[in-house]
């Protein structure tokens, strides 16, 4: 994948949403079922019930996403005269863990990882969004629009306080070791156009923690309570999950440290996700 103008963009953009939605023509017949899905979009009044109860958290979600998008060279500028640089001291925890696991992997891996990375990612969030509004009761979609809100919102805190670059800009940061094993930017290499594309919305020293991980682990633990429910929909989303945490790290994003902190925020985001719709 390549193409860093409007047009690449906007042609990278249209290979996701195809595969996405090719994905979901697979997953809502599967995980939901059509007797479910006809039941549900036959009565409108339920419809619309259901839209008026989740629109308060979509509404919540949509302002952090707002503040995210609306504010982010600010947070960065905000970050960099006020925040900690960290990147030397992950690396003094860590090491050359990603290198090693870089290494452990063989390289045709990323064009599994790499897709998991962009398109499993975008499948793994959106999904269940889905899924949910034709569960029996609404608890559980708001439980997880909630969840995305916190994990986006003390990320963003995150993000102003923690200034550090990830392994593949180590050791180029100032003050880095110079001794460091190379880590390679795979995803920059081998799927240009997604870098372009989300440097867009991103910047390079949102790393800490992995928001990534956060909400991939945050579906995965969502999945598990709704199992009873939706069956086949939690090896496909713990599976999706467990690729998107490998491929973090493999990729040379993040660091393993930025995998665990995403995954504690995670547990946090559900726990704090169930206070509020409690």
């Amino acid at each position: 994948m390549t193409g860093g103008s409007p047009t690449g963009a906007l042609g990278l953009v249209a290979i996701v949403a195809g595969a996405v939605l090719a994905a979901f023509a697979v997953l809502l017949p599967t995980c939901v079922g059509r007797s479910r899905i006809r039941s549900v979009l036959g009565d409108r009044d339920l419809l619309r019930d259901r839209a008026l109860g989740a629109a308060p958290y979509v509404g919540g979600l949509a302002l952090v996403l707002a503040v995210n998008k609306g504010f982010i060279r600010r947070i960065e500028a905000f970050s960099f005269e006020y925040g900690v640089r960290a990147t030397t001291a992950i690396y003094a925890v860590e090491g050359d863990l990603v290198a090693a696991v870089q290494d452990a992997i063989p390289r045709w891996a990323v064009y599994y990882f790499g897709p998991a990375y962009v398109v499993g990612y975008v499948v793994l969030l959106a999904f269940p969004l889905v899924a949910y509004a034709f569960a029996e009761r609404l608890e559980p979609l708001k439980r997880l629009i909630a969840a995305y809100a916190v994990n986006y919102a003390v990320a963003i805190a995150c993000y102003a306080w923690v200034v550090a670059y990830g392994p593949r800009n180590y050791p180029r940061v100032s003050g880095a070791d110079p001794g460091a094993a190379s880590v390679e930017p795979l995803l920059l290499e081998w799927f240009g156009g997604v870098t372009a594309l989300t440097s867009q919305v991103n910047a390079a020293t949102n790393v800490f923690p992995s928001l990534h991980t956060a909400l991939s682990v945050t579906v995965a633990f969502a999945a598990v309570t709704t199992h009873e429910e939706f069956p086949r929909w939690t090896p496909v989303a713990a599976f999706l999950a467990a690729s998107i945490v490998v491929a973090t790290v493999f990729l040379g994003i993040h660091w393993v440290t930025d995998v665990v902190a995403g995954g504690l925020l995670a547990a946090g985001s559900v726990a704090v996700a169930d206070r509020i719709v409690g």
